[in-house]
């Protein structure tokens, strides 16, 4: 038994959804706006004198578009000129079919909302002429790598240590990949789009910090990702990584990767980030290529942080690794579409020893946007999405859930009445 987390979801005034697209939408809108009168000057200086009646025009579309949001006005087609815009265009037709009349604000799906306001905000760039890449979320994310940087100068040192190292006996490298899995879980935790954002604890042991949320981890089927990768055909084994967040947690993801290659559990790494700035924090290729450039000068902070940022680049230079970012990861298509939508992606997935989603997004389309009943299986959950084994890294900051025990979530929620939406909760879920 399902409740389609759709219409009925996004209109009830007391659900998550309706509240993220009342309260916590505009006030994105609003802080995009904030940033460039703040910082116009700083912009115009960089991108020339020309920029400057662009951005009157760009701000002026983003205090349209929260007008738009406010008072749940329909929605548009999109405009620009990306890649996408077709995809997005035909999606809007089939919902305005769908519903008999043009999707709104409030009558709509949550996904397709959230995803629509995040479009309409990268339309408004690349209708300019010199703002078409232009990043509004790139300085929240530059200041949150920043203030973390205690941990990804301990969690370094700990990997070019293993690197350093090599293979280790069998259960050595087990507890190692699986401690590397935890980091790269929690690593999730850093949502700019989370209404507080996430601040790093005050341990000074990070390794710690993480074994102490043993007992947060609903589900945790690691076991399963040991097992499978550990039986792959050496010489032919490829990792999808589905990324989320740029700054910490695509760190702790390179970090994971570099442990499987480092394992000989991967022969080939495959890195899918956004094609755009996506959900404030989410990671771009600009994103992933900034902070490989940062760990390159922070030698005056960390010898090991350099040293990795050679090593990762030798691994892209050689096409171990790769960073892929296809337009299907931007469009509000839940998972189950794929092959229908984008069959090659589906295909390339399907090539995969193991896909690895990180986040909230990818489980929510994971799961089709769907209130499923919280003892559902993941895998009937997953509604025909199987390209290959796959497992998802999560910490839970949206209302649905499946694959839990009989009682389980009636004893969290004793515990902890927002724990569907704290991040202070997480899964490990595998489905091979």
């Amino acid at each position: 038994m399902t409740i389609e987390y759709n219409r009925l979801l996004v209109q009830l005034s007391r659900s998550f959804a309706y509240l993220t697209v009342r309260d916590r939408l505009p006030i994105t809108v609003t802080k995009v706006i904030d940033c460039l009168v703040r910082d116009k000057e700083k912009i115009v200086k960089t991108l020339g004198e020309y920029t400057r009646e662009e951005l009157k025009k760009i701000i002026g579309s983003f205090s349209e578009l929260k007008n738009e949001l406010l008072t749940d006005k329909p929605f548009k087609a999109i405009t620009s000129d990306g890649p996408d815009v077709s995809s997005w265009n035909a999606y809007y037709m089939k919902e305005n079919e769908r519903e008999g009349s043009e999707p709104r604000w409030f009558h709509t799906s949550w996904l397709y909302a959230e995803c629509y306001m995040y479009r309409r905000i990268h339309e408004a760039f690349e209708l300019s002429i010199s703002m078409k890449t232009f990043d509004p979320f790139h300085k929240q994310k530059k200041e949150a790598f920043f203030s973390s940087l205690a941990s990804v100068i301990i969690l370094g040192d700990h990997v070019w240590q293993q690197c350093q190292m090599g293979n280790l006996p069998q259960l050595a490298m087990k507890e190692e990949l699986l401690r590397l899995i935890k980091v790269a879980l929690w690593g999730n935790q850093h949502d700019l789009s989370r209404p507080s954002g996430y601040e790093l604890p005050e341990e000074s042991n990070l390794f710690e910090h993480i074994d102490q949320l043993h007992e947060c981890i609903l589900i945790d089927d690691s076991e399963c990702i040991w097992s499978i990768l550990t039986a792959a055909v050496k010489g032919n084994s490829v990792i999808d990584i589905v990324n989320d967040n740029a700054g910490y947690e695509i760190f702790t993801d390179l970090c994971l990767a570099d442990v499987l290659c480092t394992f000989s559990l991967a022969d080939k790494v495959r890195f899918h980030v956004k094609a755009m700035p996506w959900f404030i924090s989410d990671a771009t290729k600009y994103d992933f290529y900034w902070v490989l450039q940062m760990m390159a000068e922070l030698s005056h902070k960390s010898s090991s942080l350099p040293a990795l940022a050679t090593r990762w680049e030798e691994y892209l230079q050689s096409g171990r690794w790769m960073v892929e970012a296809e337009d299907f990861w931007t469009l509000p298509h839940s998972y189950n579409k794929m092959k229908a939508t984008d069959n090659n992606l589906y295909n390339k997935l399907s090539e995969a020893t193991l896909v690895i989603f990180k986040g909230d997004l990818n489980y929510r389309k994971l799961v089709g946007e769907t209130n499923w009943l919280a003892t559902e299986s993941f895998a009937n959950a997953l509604q025909g999405f199987h390209p290959a084994p796959l497992v998802t890294l999560r910490t839970l900051k949206a209302d649905l859930i499946c694959g839990l025990q009989p009682g389980q979530a009636e004893m969290i929620a004793a515990k902890s009445r927002d724990w569907m939406i704290s991040g202070n909760y997480a899964v490990i879920q595998f489905d091979g």
